[in-house]
């Protein structure tokens, strides 16, 4: 296979000079660019890009570290990412953890080896201080907001805020007692956690049994239907972590010819607007496009994402 070596010694000029020509490159003589290139062609020479960018300190490549693929949340926030890459001329990997703490580690090796430019993370088991320790390799962004204390650049949605505006509407639609669809149950979370704190500033302390965890898909928003339709005393609604589980809430329901619980969901989803539900907007692609900004530049700027409550 041809190489930079073998080019130079058909030209006759040194290896920079044809690196030069290679990167386009000045200070190289017309004369001199144009054999150079005709020889690349008659061989059918072309660079190794790879080789190229790594020479440069890059790989022109985003990992994208996300707990699962199947979950409309982050397949919004690829998106969005996605997008924004391309018109960059970046590629993305996709980074699946199912939340082990082992495979975050191995990414984050893989980034201090320089198998990509940035890590984001749409969502962690790992604590923030483990982020922060890897960030002197490459660039970390989180989809949260770390805090001001921390070198970490961040793209976040206004979860609390709108979390806190779709539980004050609720109760002052009579729902009193409310129950709760989650994919974690601990503080690692930060959808946990704002979820929580939206509860007990709006309704007061969530009891265990108000509280289902472990949906991540529609099908386990059915299992969480069922869960509440034989929970004593009942909840008047339901808040769901994604309009699909929402979706899945509320067929169960209709399935066993009971009376639909009303529910609320996230993402602004197809189900949502035709079961004509309440949900909230988190705007994942604008969140993507902006984690993907915040990866490709050295700053620990934090980006808000306003989030909003569609009430139906």
């Amino acid at each position: 296979m041809t190489n930079i070596h073998d080019i130079a010694r058909l030209s006759g000029y040194s290896v920079s000079t044809v690196s030069r020509v290679i990167n386009h490159q000045k200070y190289v003589a017309d004369d001199k660019r144009a054999k150079v290139e005709k020889i690349m062609h008659d061989l059918d020479y072309v660079p190794n890009r790879l080789a190229r960018d790594l020479s440069k300190g890059r790989t022109k490549t985003i990992g994208v570290v996300l707990p699962y693929a199947n979950h409309p949340y982050f397949a919004r926030v690829v998106d969005g990412i996605v997008m924004a890459a391309f018109e960059a001329g970046y590629k993305i990997t996709l980074l699946p953890t199912n939340y082990d703490m082992t495979v975050e580690r191995q990414y984050l090796d893989q980034l201090r080896s320089k198998a990509y430019d940035a890590l984001i993370f749409t969502s962690r088991s790992s604590q923030l201080e483990t982020l922060e320790r890897y960030r002197k390799y490459g660039q970390i962004v989180c989809c949260e907001d770390p805090g001001d204390d921390r070198p970490l650049a961040a793209a976040y949605t206004d979860r609390l805020g709108s979390f806190v505006s779709a539980l004050n509407w609720a109760k002052q639609s009579g729902y009193e007692k409310m129950g709760v669809v989650l994919s974690r149950n601990n503080v690692i979370s930060a959808s946990t956690r704002m979820t929580r704190q939206a509860y007990e500033r709006v309704y007061g302390h969530l009891e265990d049994r108000d509280l289902f965890t472990g949906a991540v898909k529609y099908e386990d928003g059915y299992r969480a239907g069922a869960y509440f339709a034989k929970l004593t005393p009942a909840v008047d609604a339901v808040f769901a972590n994604g309009d699909d589980i929402a979706a899945g809430v509320h067929q169960y329901y209709l399935d066993h010819q009971l009376t639909p619980l009303p529910v609320i969901g996230q993402e602004n989803l197809l189900s949502s607007r035709l079961l004509k539900f309440s949900t909230i907007d988190h705007h994942l692609e604008a969140l993507g496009q902006a984690a993907f900004r915040l990866a490709t530049a050295q700053s620990t700027t934090h980006e808000l994402i306003k989030s909003d409550f569609i009430k139906r």
